[in-house]
């Protein structure tokens, strides 16, 4: 497969050429395609009231989102009747979890190296109804203790396992399949944090074998913040219900408040969406989608990104004093360094200084290089660089 053509690709990126943009694990940067369709909607709802109420709107609307919801389906293998439209991934991990019923005694297996959009969650579950939290201790994210790790803490009486598909720690990616399918032969239902997946490696949520997976739009998807989906496998639909109740939820033209019969959920992973998106966003994540798909390719775009990790890991690990904790042969596009006792919050301010923008993770103290497919040997040098620059002091 060619290598994308970086320049082309950087001119639709303008926050690539302003800065050595190594963060898109945070956010991802902004298409130009976005950006012009969500002025394009902003105006318009700023200068045309039309826009703004009436059936036919209501109509041309809602003709989008399921547009939306059938190009991201596309993305992630699956159908667009299991694609509910999100603000974030941690939006669809909550109504993955408050959509099923809990009580006191129940169990749930996470990871030791899990990101808050389900900590927290979990924490507010065992709060509220007393359940029980069970982490399985992956290490860094090699695949074989991984394995082991889900294999000593499930049991026959786990309800539900949510983990990171990718860990946004060290960038390892866990054996998902593997994984699934150890907590299906114990009647577990599997829930994943996709926020580091979803347009930085392939995914597929039917090969997966997952029930329900939350995604972002404003990392690698290079969307809007506000922008995000969650996938619930058609046969699992029946398994959640809605945490709220919104136009998508029932088929507005049959239901009828004194009839309760008529308050039929949709059978779509839609019917859980939480209420009304901004609209600007839903256009310029739309956009964003379609210049991925469309102009970029996906499949080129993971694939340089893989490659660009790799070349990131192999460097980095020649800095003397450093240690990568990302484990060998699972690139993802991130690259985690572990730099001794250094303050990580200083070093991502000096490397700012210098036009480099990367992050730090503050459980592991360590540095995460995310390398996207607008990326460059070159930036990757000069972050490494910086880094080491900084390390010396």
């Amino acid at each position: 497969m060619a290598k994308l053509d970086t320049t082309k690709i950087r001119e639709q990126l303008p926050a690539t050429t302003a800065n050595v943009y190594l963060n898109t694990g945070t956010y991802g940067p902004m298409s130009r395609h976005a950006f012009a369709a969500i002025a394009e909607r902003a105006t318009e709802d700023l200068q045309d009231g039309r826009l703004h109420g009436g059936m036919q709107a209501f109509q041309a609307y809602a003709g989008r989102l399921a547009d939306l919801r059938s190009d991201l389906a596309c993305v992630v293998g699956a159908d667009a009747n299991e694609i509910a439209l999100t603000r974030s991934t941690t939006e669809g991990v909550n109504l993955g979890i408050w959509g099923r019923t809990w009580s006191e005694g129940d169990e749930v297996v996470t990871t030791s190296q899990e990101h808050p959009g389900i900590l927290f969650p979990l924490a507010l579950l065992r709060r509220r109804y007393g359940v029980k939290i069970t982490f399985a201790d992956v290490g860094h994210g090699d695949s074989a203790r991984a394995l082991q790790a889900f294999a000593d803490v499930l049991h026959p009486g786990v309800r539900m396992v949510a983990l990171s598909h990718v860990l946004y720690t060290t960038g390892a990616v866990l054996p998902l399949r593997e994984i699934t399918d150890m907590a299906h032969s114990f009647g577990a239902v599997v829930h994943v944090d996709g926020a580091q997946s979803v347009g930085a490696i392939p995914v597929d949520m039917h090969a997966l074998g997952i029930d329900y997976y939350a995604f972002s739009g404003q990392k690698w998807l290079c969307g809007p913040d506000g922008s995000g989906g969650l996938f619930v496998r058609a046969d699992k639909l029946a398994s959640l219900e809605p945490s709220f109740a919104s136009f998508t939820t029932v088929d507005y033209r049959t239901f009828d408040a004194k009839d309760p019969q008529t308050f039929v959920l949709r059978p779509e992973a839609s019917c859980l969406e939480t209420g009304t998106v901004y609209r600007p966003a839903v256009f310029g994540f739309g956009a964003a989608v379609a210049w991925l798909k469309n102009e970029v390719g996906l499949d080129a775009a993971h694939a340089d990104i893989s490659l660009l990790s790799g070349y990131c890991r192999d460097r980095a690990a020649g800095i003397p004093g450093a240690t990568v904790l990302s484990p060998p042969g699972q690139p993802s596009g991130l690259v985690a360094l572990h730099i001794g006792d250094v303050d990580t919050t200083l070093a991502v301010d000096y490397l700012r200084e210098s036009g480099v923008l990367i992050r730090n993770i503050h459980e592991n103290n360590a540095l995460r290089i995310s390398t996207g497919f607008y990326n460059t040997e070159e930036e990757v040098d000069l972050a490494l660089e910086k880094i080491f620059e900084f390390m010396r002091r």
